[in-house]
């Protein structure tokens, strides 16, 4: 009975990805974390002197 030719190991197969990336850079990243935190600070001071 002959052995079937199978390789040993399955490669998967890598479809191209040609979506850009969301944000191009660390430094975009940042900027919108850093401006994320900026308007919930914002957010929470204007909500804090709106019920005091």
């Amino acid at each position: 009975m002959p052995v079937p030719n199978i390789p040993p190991v399955s490669v998967p197969t890598t479809e191209p990805n040609n979506k850009p990336p969301l944000l191009p850079s660390w430094r975009a990243w940042y900027w919108l974390v850093l401006g994320a935190l900026g308007a919930e600070i914002g957010l929470f001071v204007y909500l804090t002197r709106l019920f005091a």
